[in-house]
């Protein structure tokens, strides 16, 4: 009896331990995972992530991951749902990919080190008793293992007993993984060692997914570490399940990351002299060449607005990736109205040859530039291939414009161009951007051409005119009197 009361006082101890090395650590602002209770159904994992556990999650226990060097939006984009169920922790996650492109496999064998050789997603965990577990997993299935918190020489010698199965669909590729959790440290070559994660003790955790491809790599996670690997603890997201709750946390590192996010908190509050200086100001120092391009090109963009156009052709000559560099160079030209100038200097630049995470930005500005010229099919196959480079939302509202607008105008096809519009805003509950409210025009003028008034009202409608202010509010009303007018008798 006496033996167990020590065991539990032990038990006690080492979680004030553990709570104070945790403590201890002065981590900067970083993203959340939040769990919210325990799962209400069986999840099986067959990596198909059609369970009602995954269709009924939680936003705050869903994410998606962002570039890990400059945090941008990936070209490919990734979402993770998590949750809990008993003792096991489970993970759904979904790898966007290029229509018809299978994603590339480096093994198929556990335990390989090949693994990292072709795509993967990795969780890296901290739980509060163990810093920390590293689990890669291969489209294949395969599952390499690390615990990173025993010696170096015993790092592959652990096994997470992870049951894991992923799909291969045509577009995507995902994984679903059961976790079990154990509190028990008498086997530390198994399983992952700690307690649900809480408020009082959460775990840190980070969620990752490399992408390689001959014509380009491409990296990105949950929390981005500003740096060239995944394996930054202090940069790891905080985990636990729970109520909302703000934890404390210390200043932010002083580095690319938190320079950039400067200058776009300038950005969105129109202030663009300060925001030029932020971009340029970060683009200097001990940083990569991606983020070193990233910031020159962001740079230049607002030495644009403010019409210093020497400022941004010297901040684009010093941009070192050549890719980004033309681009840059491209938008500069769209920017001054040169469209023909576009046409002239790149109409040979074979885009297919650009890292793919660039790709869809050059295939993008070539192809407005080519619906400016009125060279209808050449700015078809830019446009319809740029969208295959294009993960963020907006960007690719503004592709589907840019098409619209090309069927309709340069190549006179009415039924593509309608398809176009409607791929911005047909599953819209909510419309708000400027791309959106240009579809709902161009809808409106095909189906007035149809003589459809009343569908093209109702589309027009959409946009709940009488809450719409300024030059939207002007421009809606305008198409909906030229609707009237044109359905009036002659």
């Amino acid at each position: 009896m006496y033996g167990k009361r020590i065991a539990l006082i032990d038990d006690f101890l080492k979680g004030l331990r553990n709570k104070s090395q945790q403590l201890g650590k002065v981590r900067g602002p970083v993203p959340v995972l939040r769990l919210v209770g325990e799962a209400r159904s069986k999840i099986v994992i067959d990596g198909r992530l059609d369970d009602e556990a995954w269709k009924n999650a939680f936003p705050s226990a869903t994410c998606s991951l962002r570039e890990l060097q400059t945090g941008r939006p990936p070209t490919f984009g990734t979402t993770v749902k998590s949750t809990w169920l008993g003792r096991d922790l489970y993970f759904a996650i979904r790898c966007d990919e290029r229509l018809g492109e299978k994603p590339n496999i480096g093994t198929t064998k556990e335990d390989d080190g090949a693994l990292w050789y072709g795509d993967a997603v990795e969780l890296l965990l901290e739980t509060e008793s163990r810093s920390y577990y590293q689990i890669a997993i291969s489209p294949s299935g395969a599952v390499v293992d690390l615990d990173r918190g025993a010696s170096r020489d015993k790092w592959f010698s652990w096994d997470s007993n992870a049951e894991v199965a992923t799909h291969l669909a045509d577009d995507h590729w995902t994984i679903e993984i059961r976790l079990p959790i154990t509190q028990d440290e008498n086997d530390p070559l198994h399983q992952v060692i700690g307690s649900r994660p809480n408020k009082s003790l959460p775990w840190h955790i980070n969620i990752c997914r490399q992408r390689i491809r001959e014509d380009g790599a491409e990296y990105s996670a949950f929390s981005p570490t500003g740096a060239e690997h995944f394996h930054d603890v202090m940069k790891f997201a905080t985990f636990y399940d729970g109520n909302s709750f703000e934890f404390d946390h210390g200043p932010p590192d002083d580095d690319f990351l938190e320079a950039t996010r400067i200058a776009a908190d300038f950005a969105r509050t129109g202030k663009r002299e300060e925001a030029l200086a932020a971009y340029t100001a970060a683009a200097e120092g001990k940083i990569t060449d991606l983020q070193k391009s990233h910031a020159l090109e962001l740079a230049a963009g607002y030495a644009r607005h403010l019409r210093k156009l020497d400022t941004a052709d010297q901040l684009t000559a010093r941009i070192p990736i050549e890719s980004v560099k033309k681009a840059a160079q491209m938008q500069a030209l769209l920017d001054q109205s040169k469209a023909p100038q576009v046409i002239e200097q790149f109409a040979s630049e074979d885009i297919s040859k650009w890292p793919f995470w660039k790709r869809g930005d050059g295939l993008h500005r070539r192809g407005r530039a080519y619906v400016i010229t009125k060279a209808g099919d050449k700015a078809e196959a830019d446009l319809t291939a740029a969208l295959d480079f294009t993960s963020e939302p907006r960007t690719r509202d503004a592709i589907w414009e840019a098409i619209g607008h090309n069927r309709e105008n340069n190549l006179k096809n009415d039924e593509t161009a309608l398809a176009a519009y409607n791929a911005i805003v047909e599953a819209r509950t909510h419309i708000g951007g400027a791309s959106e409210f240009t579809a709902l025009q161009g809808i409106a003028r095909i189906l007035t051409r149809q003589g459809k008034f009343d569908e093209a009202l109702k589309t027009l409608h959409r946009s709940q005119p009488d809450k719409l202010q300024g030059v939207w509010k002007t421009n809606i009303l305008n198409s909906i009197e030229a609707v009237n007018k044109a359905r009036k008798p002659q």
